[in-house]
């Protein structure tokens, strides 16, 4: 009886847990593992620790062109985020007034979309309206721009083990349509 090779190395094998599973499980043990040991030297907090596991989680692609892309929209979304949080935060510390703290709020997010909108960087939208939000509606005692930095920084981290994961941790999938591609039957 003869085995087809071919048909062998071309069966996938099905599982609930995919690659981008794993990928994502995996960026997240890395934030935290990170960050716990930057607590241990009381550099961060687990606060900052899930602001880079959100950026990891939305950053995340199936592929590494895909993440690089998603990346760079995140950090354009997270810097005007970052940005417009700062300056939120010197406005709220002038006015103090819980009613228009909320007005200034709900303005901000309409600034950082249309700025978004008209930068280009539609796709960063969302993780500038969570970076803004978190620095908005969080607490500190630190001066507004070292929290927006913190921040802006915390969100880069994940951004940034997202694409070293995509880089090191490879997508069987694409291996197999790119050998199929070159024509590579050996």
């Amino acid at each position: 009886m003869a085995i087809n090779i071919k048909n062998i190395k071309n069966k996938k094998i099905s599982s609930p847990v995919g690659m981008r599973t794993i990928k994502t499980a995996l960026v997240v043990f890395i934030c935290l593992t990170i960050y716990h040991f930057l607590e241990s030297l009381n550099i961060t907090t687990r606060f900052d620790a899930s602001l880079a596991c959100i950026a990891a989680i939305i950053c995340l692609q199936d592929s590494m062109e895909k993440t690089l892309s998603n990346g760079l929209y995140r950090f354009f979304g997270t810097f005007i985020g970052a940005l417009i949080g700062m300056l939120f935060l010197y406005l709220d510390a002038f006015f103090n007034n819980p009613y228009l703290v909320i007005a200034m709020i709900s303005l901000g997010i309409i600034v950082l979309i249309v700025t978004c909108n008209a930068l280009k960087v539609t796709n960063g939208i969302v993780i500038g309206c969570v970076v803004f939000l978190i620095i908005a509606l969080g607490q500190t005692t630190e001066a507004p721009y070292i929290h927006s930095i913190r921040r802006l920084a915390d969100t880069l981290v994940g951004i940034g083990i997202s694409i070293g994961i995509n880089h090191f941790v490879h997508n069987p999938d694409v291996h197999v349509k790119k050998e199929e591609d070159d024509g590579d039957d050996s």
